[in-house]
């Protein structure tokens, strides 16, 4: 909410006014915004802003009574505006260089929202005119850093972001180029549902153009905004929230016909939809040596029972692969019930306090790994399917490899940015094929592959960066022999003729 008083002199035949326009002004803005994931590191997204403008204007004399002018509605009228604002198509990519967790983002703006002609023309020319627009006319280009690291339970974040603008729509308005920047700091202080966070975010416009001039007198000649705020979003399930933000401004410096900002507020409200999850049945772990340690983000004393080996698995409910290594883990002490124990650690999210002293910069699914003698073997973060394997070659050792015929038929197979190539195979049936896997990009989740066997058996083995790894398999009946990425997001299958 926001009001404008302006005077203007009107000067007539006998005599000298002045008239002040009492502006009430509203206004509001929503965002409509999506994120897909479709790696690790590659995500797309959209961000459609939803407007609203509603104002109100008196007319007064320096009394502050009523008055009434020729064409009161030139510059200014009662009017309420909805409508959609330019949206955002973009990419973004993310790595974790370090302790922190870096990304990056570019891309466009369409547009699709409200323009209208230039105000100026038409208000010399004594013609009805508008200033209030949604959009820019034109396409924007979009980039923008950031990053992120937790230290001592606090996360920390950094970001810019700019949109430019080169061109003049068919209005001749060009919008001013926008920049941003914000600093945040986040934490749960010790809660279970809760995150509170304080930003600094900075905001710079440059001027407006119409048809190439800068209207000094009533037009948006540019600003810098600085504003203070914090947030409180409560995790209301695992995959919604729901936030409250509040904003004020420490400093701001406007130029032209523009208005203070008071402060800002705003409600945020968020999901996932897990689009490419597998629905795979309850794990079940019935007569089995599996214990809860830790459900509520504790430090909990890691105990291990003698004569098996204990593995503690790190985890949380909203960690995926997480529930793979469950299904996993499960399946080894079922084939090894008298071996294997399992202690399971709820990290609640990445800045409890077990996060932070488990966990430090790695990532989850983790486990820690106790001999038989209740000493720490190893502990390492990894996909599903390379922490199981890992697991029971404790327990029953590395299997053996078997021997390549000479006569063997080799297959290749490349691991590229889109998966597995050629994502499937036929052979004939016979004693033995020999798959030739070579992972050939870092920008991939597939630095492993594990296959299951037309005997149910698996096969696991590392990737490395361009280094061709031979897998010999037995193809001795008709079938079919399935493999997969340690995080289960690209597939491939061998067809036994």
């Amino acid at each position: 909410m926001a009001r404008h008083d302006a005077t203007e002199t009107i000067v007539g035949a006998s005599q000298t006014s002045t008239v002040v326009h009492d502006q009430h002004i509203a206004s509001g803005e929503g965002h409509l915004a999506a994120d897909l994931g479709l790696s690790s590191w590659l995500g797309v997204g959209l961000l459609v802003p939803m407007r609203f403008y509603k104002t109100s204007i008196r007319y007064l004399d320096p009394s502050g009574q009523p008055v009434a002018i020729e064409n009161p509605s030139l510059h200014h009228r009662d009017e309420t505006l909805t409508g959609i604002g330019d949206p955002w198509i973009y990419g973004r990519v993310g790595r974790h260089l370090g302790g922190f967790a870096v990304g990056a983002r570019a891309g466009i703006t369409i547009p699709l929202g409200r323009t209208v002609p230039d105000p100026f023309v038409l208000g010399d020319a004594g013609l009805p005119h508008e200033h209030s627009q949604f959009g820019t006319g034109t396409i924007g280009a979009i980039a923008g850093i950031d990053a992120s690291r937790f230290v001592r339970g606090v996360h920390l974040e950094a970001s810019a972001l700019t949109i430019q603008t080169t061109y003049a729509n068919h209005h001749g308005y060009q919008a001013g180029d926008r920049y941003a920047a914000s600093l945040g700091a986040a934490t749960s202080f010790g809660t279970k549902r809760f995150r509170f966070r304080a930003t600094l975010d900075a905001g710079w416009e440059t001027a407006e153009r119409w048809g190439g001039t800068i209207h000094t007198d009533d037009g948006n000649v540019g600003r810098v905004d600085v504003l203070a705020g914090g947030e409180v979003t409560w995790l209301a399930t695992d995959d919604w929230h729901i936030g409250l933000a509040v904003k004020a401004p420490v400093y701001t410096h406007i130029k032209g016909g523009q208005l203070d900002a008071l402060g800002f507020a705003g409600i945020t409200v968020g999901t996932h939809f897990h689009l490419f999850e597998e629905h795979a049945a309850p794990t079940s772990w019935t007569g089995l040596d599996k214990q809860d340690a830790s459900t509520d983000g504790r430090v909990v004393p890691l105990l291990t029972v003698r004569g098996k080996i204990t593995v503690y698995d790190l985890w949380a409910p909203w960690c995926k692969p997480c529930g793979v290594l469950d299904r996993e883990l499960a399946a080894i002490a079922q084939r090894h019930p008298n071996d294997l124990a399992v202690r399971k650690i709820d990290i609640v999210d990445v800045d409890s306090p077990a996060a932070q002293h488990y966990l430090g910069d790695a990532t989850i699914p983790h486990v820690k790994v106790f001999g038989r003698d209740g000493e720490l073997r190893w502990e390492r973060s990894a996909s599903p399917l390379a922490l199981a394997a890992a697991v029971e070659a404790e327990i029953v050792g590395p299997r053996p490899k078997p021997a390549i015929p000479a006569t063997a038929t080799r297959f290749s197979i490349d691991v590229a940015e889109a998966g597995f190539v050629p994502a499937q195979l036929e052979v004939p049936h016979g004693p033995t094929v020999v798959l030739v896997f070579t992972r050939r990009t870092d920008k991939t989740c597939a630095t492993d592959v594990h296959l299951t066997l037309l005997d149910g058996t698996t096969v696991d083995a590392q990737l490395p960066l361009n280094t061709p790894v031979e897998i010999a398999i037995p193809v001795d009946r008709p079938g079919r022999i399935e493999y997969v990425c340690g995080m289960h997001m690209n597939h491939g299958a061998i067809v036994v003729r």
